[in-house]
């Protein structure tokens, strides 16, 4: 049985969130939750109000003491967008994503599969663990054909996903003279390729972005059918995707930026809006072609 349950903030964390001892007392009756924000909350991040005509994102959530949580940044970025926001848990993601015409896989401290790195030391994804939630949804995101925006350590997973590979600690492995894990808003310059979807989104040339990430993606797009968009100046990927397939992966955290007025890095999260909606909108002419075939077939 299925249930809408809206997320209550969360001050101490600047988040919105669901603890697990109610997501276990839901488990115990056999509810899944269908995690959402209150029509408030949302009203108060997007400056509007929500409609019913709006496509619905799924939003893989992190995990915070107790808690399974959406950073304040996040919330207020996809809601700008104009999307409704769906939230997932690790065992009822799938469930969860029903219904869904976008896939938002954030950034989060988690060990990736073991297989996605250049140096295989153990298996480390079992039912139940975030990144084994990050690979079913990406899966059932993919067969759908559910755009996808990945971000850090979720545009790691999809890139993983599609045979990129990835060190696990890119100064040893490199000995970059960048920084690439602080808590600078204004890390470095990230350089975007012309003729690229991500040019297409923010222009071509350079911006500035945050960095937090201690591993990265290897410079060679000739293993996946993932194209690399962007890198930094030491040639490290910072956005990579394909543009068939509705996915874009963002190694920064352009959701920090977003959240305070920054024009340029929502659209980024504007994108996957623009794709759920042509998503919904395809959807929804296969449910009238079906029915029209339905009734012709009585």
């Amino acid at each position: 049985m299925k249930k809408i349950v809206n997320l209550e903030f969360l001050p101490e964390y600047n988040a919105y969130g669901m603890s697990d001892e109610q997501m276990a007392a839901f488990a115990k009756e056999g509810i899944t939750p269908i995690l959402q924000l209150s029509d408030e909350d949302y009203a108060q991040l997007a400056n509007k109000e929500p409609h019913a005509n709006q496509p619905t994102a799924g939003f893989l959530m992190g995990r915070e003491k107790g808690y399974y949580t959406i950073d304040m940044p996040y919330a207020k970025a996809i809601a700008q967008s104009g999307v409704h926001l769906r939230f997932l848990t690790y065992n009822e993601n799938l469930a969860q994503m029903d219904g869904i015409d976008g896939l938002i896989l954030p950034g989060g401290a988690f060990d990736s599969p073991n297989e996605f790195y250049t140096d295989p030391q153990k298996g480390n994804s079992t039912p139940g663990t975030r990144s084994y939630a990050y690979i079913t949804s990406i899966m059932k995101a993919e067969k759908e054909g559910i755009p996808m925006l990945g971000i850090c350590a979720g545009a790691q997973m999809i890139g993983g996903m599609h045979g990129m590979k990835m060190y696990r600690d890119l100064k040893a492995y490199t000995q970059t003279s960048l920084e690439h894990k602080t808590k600078d808003l204004g890390a470095h310059d990230v350089f975007i390729y012309p003729d690229t979807p991500l040019a297409k989104i923010l222009g071509e040339g350079h911006i500035k972005t945050n960095s937090r990430h201690r591993e990265a993606m290897m410079p060679n797009d000739h293993i996946s059918d993932l194209k690399i968009y962007a890198s930094t100046a030491d040639g490290t990927p910072e956005a990579w995707g394909n543009e068939d397939k509705n996915i874009l992966c963002i190694q920064w955290h352009p959701e920090d930026f977003a959240a305070q007025g920054d024009t340029k890095m929502q659209k980024i999260y504007d994108w996957l809006a623009e794709k759920a909606s042509q998503h919904k909108q395809m959807q929804m002419q296969k449910q009238r072609s079906w029915q029209k075939k339905s009734l012709l077939s009585r």
